[in-house]
């Protein structure tokens, strides 16, 4: 073979290659476009399924005048994506938040909870943590005492957040479930209502999380009910899913007066109990942690 051959052959080589390589970086540029993430389906499953599974033929007043939501736009962690409701005015007899429903649309249990109040919470704001499973809409919507409906809805980029793998032990997971914690956060204000935070540790599994250690399915196993009493009053009730995340943990209003008795009644999907009590004083207080159930 001969150089010029040779060089022919060289350059016909390489402009193959390269020709390869345009179209390699052409067919990653349009995946890009398509990538199953950023894919928005054409199907509004809200308005084709889940408004009528959940409130049929109520209506429903989209607006902020009952209630506002803060979402990330983009989550940084979908396993534990916060999400903050503020209602936009106090609880009263004559006028209250009964129920706040958190949905998220593309979970494969989209809702997250319901979440019951009274006039002796003071404020119906909820302060929650939830799994995402792909790029969705996240909607609250709020039940008035006089059978109105309010929502209001965010759009949140975040996937994976409902079957993020599972590396542990799941016996060792399950060993401090049922701890909990209660603090109150900040000052009493000037309406008499404080903040609150509860949590409670516990793996909430959603059922499609792999275990990396023997790649089966880790089981449904998760924190279904929730009641929150201050001296014999109900602050907050709550029935919840899988979208709830790990460890779940609320903030809520309540109001403390001169002091008293937060207890709170957990149940999970494995008929599990647990209940603690927490001393509440007026003045702000540190985390409390119960050591023991009562």
């Amino acid at each position: 073979m001969n150089m010029q051959t040779f060089g022919r052959g060289l350059i016909a080589a390489l402009a193959f290659f390269g020709a390869l390589q345009v179209g390699q970086a052409a067919a990653e540029e349009k995946l890009e476009i398509v990538r199953p993430k950023d894919f928005k389906s054409d199907v509004d499953l809200w308005a084709t399924f889940l408004r009528d599974a959940y409130f049929k033929d109520t209506e429903i007043i989209e607006d902020k005048t009952v209630i506002d939501m803060k979402t990330p736009y983009r989550a940084e962690d979908a396993a534990v994506t916060p999400v903050s409701i503020t209602a936009q005015f106090d609880q009263s007899p004559d006028r209250y938040i009964e129920k706040l429903y958190v949905i998220v649309d593309n979970n494969p249990q989209p809702l997250v909870g319901t979440f019951h109040f009274t006039p002796d919470t003071g404020k119906a704001d909820l302060a929650l943590r939830v799994r995402i499973d792909r790029y969705t809409n996240i909607r609250a919507v709020a039940v008035l005492n006089n059978g109105e409906h309010h929502m209001v809805t965010n759009y949140v980029k975040a996937s994976g957040g409902c079957s993020d793998p599972f590396g542990g032990d799941i016996y060792e997971a399950l060993k401090s479930a049922g701890k909990m914690k209660f603090r109150t956060v900040g000052e009493i204000l000037a309406d008499q209502t404080q903040l609150g935070q509860f949590s409670i540790s516990h793996p909430n599994f959603t059922g499609m999380s792999i275990n990396q250690r023997t790649g089966n399915i880790v089981p449904p196993h998760f924190v279904n009910r929730v009641t929150l009493v201050y001296n014999d009053k109900v602050v907050m009730k709550a029935e919840t899913g899988i979208s709830i995340s790990q460890d779940p943990s609320f903030r809520f209003f309540f109001k403390p007066g001169s002091g008293g008795t937060l207890r709170a009644d957990i149940e999970d999907s494995k008929g599990n109990k647990w209940s603690e009590a927490f001393d509440v004083t007026e003045a702000p207080a540190t985390a409390v942690t119960a050591d023991k159930g009562t």
